[in-house]
């Protein structure tokens, strides 16, 4: 019988959960499936799975990003939805579906959070608040696929891009 057991040493690593997987900057990402949330207390919000777009990492889900429907959340939908080709200048009637295929160009900045219960540090990539531009904005720049411009200070940004979650500029 074959023997199944794992050893597992102890680590002298950083306790650090990192999820980030690519660095600060603007990508081409596609909208790969929206989930719904309702509750009574916050609402409705969609969840969107953002995957890049090009690049080695292409089709990989690199962050995850909420939009809210109340009302101090929709300023925020308007942007999302304009970067991803809706006409939010008229009434708009939208349904989860309708924004999975879609793409635009999405900064990421990077968000280092401790978590509570053992104080294990986290990081992950956030969008920011003003972070979705349509594409004809990168096309126009001449940018290509994945990519659009490097890790760095963006709008809303620091020379790091690494933020503290009292800092984050969104």
């Amino acid at each position: 019988m074959e023997d199944r057991r794992m050893k597992i040493e102890p680590s002298d690593e950083e306790d650090l959960d990192d999820f980030v997987v690519v660095d600060d900057g603007d990508y081409r990402m596609r909208v790969g499936s929206v989930s719904e949330d309702r509750s009574p207390e916050r609402g409705v919000s969609w969840m969107l799975r953002l995957e890049l777009v090009g690049g080695d990492r292409a089709g990989r889900t690199a962050v995850t990003d909420w939009l809210n429907f109340t009302a101090r959340g929709m300023h925020r939908v308007r942007i999302v939805l304009a970067a991803l080709g809706f006409d939010v200048s008229e009434t708009l009637e939208v349904e989860p579906d309708q924004l999975v295929g879609r793409e635009a160009i999405v900064r990421l900045r990077t968000q280092e959070t401790v978590r509570e219960p053992d104080g294990r540090l986290q990081r992950r990539s956030k969008v920011t608040y003003d972070g979705w531009s349509p594409l004809a904005d990168a096309e126009a720049a001449g940018a290509a696929e994945g990519t659009v411009s490097g890790a760095g200070a963006g709008a809303g940004g620091n020379a790091s891009g690494v933020f503290a979650a009292d800092e984050m500029p969104f």
